[in-house]
């Protein structure tokens, strides 16, 4: 598509070297009429009612250098593009190629790359072009990405939407703040504008990246053009130019920047504050010498207060990590115990009734330790501790008490796969890999209702590979990538039927990060689940 647009630059740079003559010679016998759009900070109307933008600043560059005098015309880019075409204005900056545009316009060579990025608000969720479906997306009347949005992306990747054309950015991004739409589709410097404010979020769906040029009419003369080229040329081969001046200034974004008002007022307070901190010490001096007692009271008055501010804090942060999984075995606890204060009650429903209180209390001691080992990994607290683990050992181990809980449920649970007894030493850290396993086989039996869990591992191209497979429930394809975050389930349902905190495999992976190992799933709803994670193999002698 752009092989043609390439030659042409190759042709225009091989002129630019040979007669640099001519273009220098040139002189336009008018005012040179530039269109501007809302666009920035590509090209745009600023506040106080000029022309303004990174384009904008390459032409007044490109003007003062070579005597041309500049009149720019203020408009929207679609009746832009028919002036241009009309011969009503001379340039037109931030053209995006197309071959339509190629066939109507001359192009200069390129100023900026750009590519076409999806915006949108924290409302709405789009983290690929599949999430667009049956969404209304909203883009510039007769621009490069309504042409695409309209056609190519809907063709390509088989989704439907609805499209909407706004004359000018700012009426799209009000669209979008009052929910008239889902999204805008702009380019790549739209973010560094100031309608890309901290209520648009910049998604990570791009498309089509491409070149931006200032685009002539087709009867303007073409030592015009040269003069343009030439002088690109010779701005971005200069990293002190006033092209790469005008980058830095106008992508600088300056997130949440503070009015110099706010800032002289700030100051200001800040200089007071600082002079009653003066005179607050000065009266503290005298007070401590003419009564020591008092001031020792201060002082543990101060510090109970520090204490207890802490103690609240604490004290927020402990409630505000509370959840069902804590609620829930507490409730039954108490209300169990409750219940077991009835002089009356039988043996059988009084023995029922102290399992369901110690299988809650169990829950609720599990829900707790998890908590307590994800805040040690959070806080960088667990470290990778090497030392001989003897692995057919750990397997006896884990086949032994996992075999038996398997029982209860009526599962059958082997070892189908084990390396050799003189390859079982090896190094490791004992108790991150059996955290790993047991969180793994626990798992397997608590989503399996029937039929086998296997157990096994094996060595290949120089690791340790371990596995453990269930005939269990499954996992849906599009909650794969989840499972191992924090509180989330492979069901969004499954906090009903199944107890657990979430934490698990989110302790499982970062245990076999601490292990320099990888982990993987292959699952199938309904037929069940296989679990992968490998660590380097470190062989120890016997």
């Amino acid at each position: 598509m752009f092989v043609n647009k390439y030659i042409t630059c190759l042709v225009f740079v091989f002129l630019w070297l040979f007669t640099p003559i001519a273009a220098q010679d040139f002189n336009y016998p008018e005012p040179l009429k530039v269109g501007v759009y809302d666009n920035p900070p590509k090209i745009f109307i600023n506040k106080q009612g000029k022309a303004d933008g990174i384009f904008v600043d390459l032409a007044k560059s490109i003007a003062k250098k070579e005597g041309l005098e500049l009149e720019f015309v203020e408009g929207e880019w679609s009746d832009l593009l028919i002036m241009l075409q009309n011969g009503e204005i001379d340039v037109m900056p931030d053209m995006a190629f197309s071959n339509e545009r190629d066939s109507l316009f001359n192009l200069s060579f390129p100023v900026l790359s750009s590519w076409i990025q999806v915006y949108t608000t924290d409302e709405t969720v789009i983290n690929r072009v599949t999430d667009l479906q049956d969404k209304t997306i909203g883009v510039l009347k007769a621009s490069r990405q309504e042409e695409i949005m309209k056609t190519t992306v809907k063709l390509e990747n088989g989704i439907d939407y609805g499209v909407i054309t706004y004359n000018d950015y700012s009426s799209s991004v009000m669209a979008l703040k009052s929910r008239e739409i889902d999204a805008i589709v702009a380019n790549r410097f739209f973010y560094f504008s100031e309608l890309c404010d901290k209520d648009i979020t910049a998604t990570g769906v791009i498309l089509e990246p491409s070149e931006l040029y200032f685009g002539f009419n087709k009867a303007v003369d073409p030592r015009l053009i040269d003069i343009f080229n030439n002088n690109i040329l010779e701005l971005k081969n200069d990293p002190k130019s006033g092209y790469y001046r005008s980058l830095g200034k106008w992508f600088d974004k300056k997130e949440g920047a503070l009015p110099k008002h706010i800032i002289w007022i700030m100051a200001a307070t800040f200089s007071v504050l600082i002079i009653l901190l003066v005179f607050v010490l000065m009266l503290r001096y005298q007070v401590k010498l003419k009564t020591k007692i008092l001031t020792e009271k201060n002082g543990e008055l101060l510090y109970a207060k520090q204490k207890a501010e802490e103690s609240d804090k604490l004290k927020t942060v402990f409630l505000q990590n509370m959840s069902h999984e804590i609620r829930t075995p507490l409730n039954a606890i108490l209300g169990f115990l409750d219940l077991l204060k009835d002089d009356e009650l039988d043996i059988d429903s009084r023995n029922k009734y102290l399992d369901i209180v110690g299988r809650s209390g169990e829950r609720l001691l599990n829900t707790i330790n998890d908590i307590i080992e994800i805040s040690k990994i959070e806080s960088k607290q667990v470290h990778y501790q090497p030392a001989t683990v003897n692995i057919h050992s750990l397997m006896e181990y884990f086949s032994a008490v996992f075999g038996q809980l398997a029982a209860q449920k009526g599962i059958k649970f082997k070892v189908t796969r084990q390396i050799l007894e003189e390859q079982s030493l090896v190094e490791s850290d004992k108790r991150l890999l059996e955290g790993v396993l047991a969180n793994l086989l626990n798992n397997a039996i608590k989503f399996t209702n029937n039929g086998t869990i296997e157990f096994g591992n094996t060595i290949e191209n120089g690791s340790l590979i371990f596995f453990v497979k269930d005939t269990g429930i499954g996992i849906p394809n599009d909650r794969i990538h989840a499972i191992f975050d924090r509180f989330v389930f492979a069901d969004l349902k499954i906090n009903r039927p199944y107890e657990g905190s979430g934490l698990g495999l989110s302790i499982v992976k970062a245990y076999v990060s601490l292990l320099d190992g990888k982990i993987r799933v292959d699952s199938e709803v309904g037929k069940g689940s296989t679990f992968f994670f490998s660590i380097p193999y470190k062989a120890k002698k016997i």
